[in-house]
This record gives structure tokens, sequence and C-alpha cells, in this order.
């Protein structure tokens, strides 16, 4: 279970990048507008579907330009292809009332495999990119659609035999310099958005203050954040991306060494943390989206992080008129258990750029497939309702399955696997 200390460090990790978000690698985030009454504590369940037989995955054709979207509500919504009655679980962790700014739905997620595959950059050709850690859906492939992500594939995000969760996120692997591949002890995923009612969640106009038109967090939306391999550009000071040694996974900082925020894995080592403590990369995505189209031919281009003005008293920039509507974006917590090969690690995608500091060239994929029915629940019982929800809770008195922090002992710490050829 997350204790007390852990919340409130991440509330000021997220507070921080969330300010600190540029232009440099951008994407902004929406409300949604519906709202649920967080004040009832009976437990929903979901309709049973009817179970349908899983389609096979098929190759997708190398994307040259923007994917539209059909609607504000992004593809047409796949519903589950299984009996979820299971994965929702009485709630555990009761929301809290959000503040000012953002509300939020969190969860943890396992690290799931490692393979040489990118279905945005490289889709239809397995091997061609760097080696890539994946976390989310367990089937995700060079081959995959929005399609074959909804209807295969169990997750590490929540129970797999009820996968709610069944979005693909990858970012590339991270080496220790010694033959290894080091897994990801675990990660915290956030989303964040002001709530539908929030009067700043309204379209752009000269004539008030706003931060653009909230709108859900789009079925089947992709893009990527971070370091941008084809232009080398970086993120140092951006705040998009940064590096912290923690004490433990509890967020106590360390006694002496890395006390500080880092914009690369070099720096961090350099400045000294600890064997056993944790490294921890803080990723936030952009959250203004145009509202045409679900990916872009730079997969960037179509999402941005909010440069307009900055209102007193809001936690968030507003967006700008090419990307209007403002969606859910995400947080990301990365948590590693450190080892004696610390200033060796380095990112497989590091290796590709000669110049790189070990570190710099962190970057996340994310391609979105949710169940319809459980994304709609913390949407309107967290976000909408302007609550702060844990645990995998979704404002409504149930929880996702599996979604929380492992009792008692958390998740397996500092997992080595050998480099695949």
């Amino acid at each position: 279970m997350l204790s007390q200390s852990l919340a409130q460090r991440v509330l000021e990790v997220s507070s921080f990048a969330l300010m600190a978000l540029t232009a440099a690698c951008g994407v902004s985030t929406a409300p949604t507008d519906s709202a649920a009454d967080s004040s009832s504590n009976a437990v929903v369940t979901t309709p049973t579907p009817t179970p349908t037989p899983t389609p096979t995955p098929t190759p997708s054709a190398v994307v040259t330009g923007p994917v539209a979207s059909p609607s504000l509500a992004g593809e047409v919504a796949v519903a589950d292809n299984f009996d979820g009655t299971a994965g929702l679980i009485p709630e555990d962790k009761p929301a809290v009332a959000a503040g000012d700014g953002a509300a939020a739905f969190r969860m943890f997620c396992g690290p799931g495999q490692i393979a040489r595959d990118d279905p945005l950059v490289s889709p239809g050709q397995p091997g061609a990119s760097h080696l890539h850690q994946f976390f989310g859906n367990t089937g995700t492939n060079a081959s995959s659609t929005y399609q074959s992500l909804r209807t295969s594939g169990g997750t590490t995000c929540g129970d797999s035999a009820t996968p709610f969760n069944r979005s693909a996120y990858w970012f590339p692997a991270m080496l220790d310099g010694a033959g290894h591949v080091v897994k990801p002890d675990f990660v915290s995923l956030y989303y964040k958005r002001n709530s539908a009612s929030d009067p700043m969640c309204r379209p752009l106009s000269p004539s008030y203050q706003s931060l653009g038109q909230c709108v859900d967090l789009p079925n089947g939306i992709r893009y990527v954040f971070g370091y941008n391999m084809k232009t080398n550009e970086g993120f140092a000071n951006g705040g998009s991306v940064f590096f912290s040694c923690w004490a433990n996974d509890q967020g106590d900082p360390v006694a002496s060494g890395a006390t500080g925020r880092y914009w690369n894995l070099a720096d961090l080592a350099a400045a000294g943390c600890p064997v056993g403590a944790q490294v921890v990369i803080a990723a936030n995505s952009p959250n203004c989206w145009d509202g045409v189209s679900l990916d872009a031919a730079d997969h960037r281009s179509h999402m941005a992080y909010a440069t307009g003005p900055y209102y007193d008293g809001q936690l968030w920039r507003a967006c700008t008129a090419d990307h209007p509507y403002v969606i859910p974006n995400m947080e990301l917590l990365i948590h590693f258990t450190v080892d004696a090969n610390l200033a060796k690690w380095h990112f497989s995608s590091d290796e590709m750029i000669p110049s790189a500091a070990n570190g710099s060239t962190f970057h996340v994929d994310y391609w979105e497939a949710w169940s319809p029915a459980v994304k709609t629940m913390w949407t309107n019982g967290c976000i909408n309702s302007h609550l702060s929800c844990g645990g995998a809770g979704l404002g409504n008195g149930q929880a996702i399955k599996g979604g929380d922090m492992p009792w008692p002992n958390g998740f397996p710490k500092h997992q080595l696997v050998a480099v695949p050829n």
C-alpha cells in the first residue's frame, strides 16, 4: 500500500513537473464533460459483456502521414471481450479532494516484455527498433493496432485476467553496461486533468480566461514524448523528464549526494546515488491536442505542451489555438533499484547517439487502449468529480484489482535479464 510519505512526495514531484513543462517536446491535458456523485459509497458493477473470439492481429501498414480522428472521442470504441466482473473490487483508499488545478487517477504497473519492436515508429517491422521496455499490454508488438490492443494481450497494470488497461507504453530499455537489461521495479502511472465543471475548462477565447476545451482521453490516441531521436532535440531543463535519487520507494530523499533533480542519468550517477537506493524517472506527457489527428507523421506534432497564458492560482498554462483541446495527460514515475554498475547504466537509445550522455535520450511511446467502460469510470469518478484517486480507485466505491502496490512486499526489486541478441 502506498504510504502517506510516498503520496506526499509524489504530489511534490507532480507539481514541480507540471509547472515546469515547456514546448521542448510537447503535449497538453483536457478534462471530460460528465460529473459523478463522489459522495456515494455504493459499489457499481459493470455489465458483463459476452466474450467474443480474440482475433489474430494483422500487420499494420507503415504510417506516412497523419491518422485522422473520426471525432473528439477518437477511434470507435472497442468493448471488452472478457468478463470483467472479478476485476473490480471494493475501493479501500477513499479518494480525497484534489484542491486547486488538476484532479487525478493513479495506479501501479509492473514491467512487461522487452523487444526491438516499435509499432509507432516502425510498424509492421519486427526487430527494426532499438531495444524497448514495455509495460501495460503484454501482447504489444511491431504489428499492434488499436483493434489488436483492445482485443488481445493481458496487462501489467492490474489483474492480467481482467485487463481493463490494455494500453501500450514503452521506453528505451535500461542497460547496465555488463550485458543485462535492468528492468524497472514498477511504474506509478497518473492521468491528470482539470474537472469538466472547472470554469477554466472552456473553449479558448480572448474575452475570458480559459485553459482550452476539456475533452476525454480519445480512444486510440498515440504519441511520443521526451528526447526526439529524429532531430536530436533533448529536454535539458525542460521539465518534461527529469531524474531523482530516492532513499527508498517511499519517496524519502537521500542524505547526501544526488539530492536534486537531474536532466540525465550520467549527472545523477556522478552526484552519487547509493546502492540500494532508487533512481526515479519523472516523465510528463503533453496535454494539448489538435482535435484532428490521433497520430502524426512525426508522432508528436498533433500534441503539444501548454504554452499559453499562465493564470494565477492555476497549475496549468493554457493551450494554444493550434492545439485547443485539453486531454488527460500522463505522469510516469519509473523506479529502478541502484546497483554497483550505476555509472555504466544507459538507455538502449543512447547507443544510437555517440555524443549522448548516459540517460539523455529517454523518451516514452504511448498508445491508448483502455476499457471504454472503466476509462469512463475514472474520468467521471475521479477527474470530473475533482478528486485525487489513489491505489487504482475509481472514485465510485470500486477499484481495479491488482492496480495498487502489492501488499505487503511490493513489486520484485532489481530484476536483471540478459540483453537479447
